[in-house]
């Protein structure tokens, strides 16, 4: 199985530098999981997160010591950037700006009593904001939504066309597919991308843009993964300013504009995750 293959490799990172991991692949502490300890409006962000991922309980650990985190991934890619000149990274998402700023665990209301939860929140240098949604393993396992499933009733209370209304129709008619049933998507979790489009747009009019960065893998679960990139961007054209982006393509882009002072990053992140399989 590809996640097993994945949180194989991790271990084995792990075990060559002598870091102690548990049977569930659980390092004693975040910092060993972590390229470089998180700066701390980082550190507070993910405290303060509705992910718990520093959150550590009687039997169970903080998410975010998990060799396979997601959240420590986005941290040791995006925390790097914080307080750097970031248009290596702006190149590499093709963003329309430089960003000024990396956030992370960022809330958005969405206006039905809740709020989107932002991976990443990059202010860009012209005003506008990039939303990212990361994901590490989880688009691998799957989960398709059946009728009713994809949204909480309120989205769609009285009638509401709740996109619609920010200026998303396009966005607006996948909702409402997806919630009868009509449109289903395994693997690219196409409700919360459109949550957080609703959010985006509440907060920022137009000027923002959606990204979405994954860890790639082969097999058929890759090829219906990107399926269902080129189905979801199709529906939505260019409504949400959205591109998808592989970690093995960013990272990619950032070795080829990569600056001497960027060298010891970019060694960490090729030896933790892009080595070959």
């Amino acid at each position: 199985m590809s996640v097993v293959a994945i949180c194989r490799h991790q271990q084995r990172w792990a075990a060559v530098r002598g870091i102690v991991f548990d049977l569930r692949g659980y390092v004693a502490n975040v910092d060993q999981n972590l390229m470089r300890p998180l700066t701390p409006p980082t550190l507070a962000a993910f405290a303060d997160g509705d992910g718990g991922e520093l959150k550590e309980g009687q039997d169970k650990p903080a998410k975010m010591r998990a060799l396979h985190s997601s959240a420590a991934l986005a941290a040791n890619i995006f925390d790097y950037w914080t307080g750097r000149d970031a248009t290596p990274l702006m190149e590499a998402l093709a963003l329309p700006s430089s960003p000024t700023a990396t956030l992370f665990e960022a809330k958005l209301p969405t206006g039905v009593e809740s709020h989107a939860n932002l991976d990443v929140y990059l202010p860009l240098a012209n005003g506008m904001v990039a939303g990212v949604e990361s994901k590490f393993t989880e688009w691998l396992r799957g989960k398709a939504t059946g009728e009713g499933e994809a949204f909480r009733p309120a989205y769609f209370e009285r009638g509401r066309c709740r996109w619609e209304e920010v200026g998303l129709p396009h966005a607006q008619a996948l909702a409402t597919a997806l919630q009868e049933g009509r449109e289903t998507f395994k693997h690219i979790g196409a409700p919360q991308l459109l949550k957080h489009a609703l959010a985006l747009a509440r907060q920022h009019g137009d000027r923002w843009v959606l990204r979405y960065v994954y860890f790639d893998w082969p097999g058929k679960k890759g090829e219906c993964h990107q399926d269902e990139i080129r189905r979801f961007s199709t529906l939505l054209g260019d409504e949400l300013r959205f591109r998808a982006c592989s970690y093995q393509t960013l990272y990619g882009h950032l070795r080829t504009v990569g600056r001497p002072e960027d060298q010891a990053y970019l060694t960490y992140l090729g030896e933790r995750y892009f080595l070959p399989p």
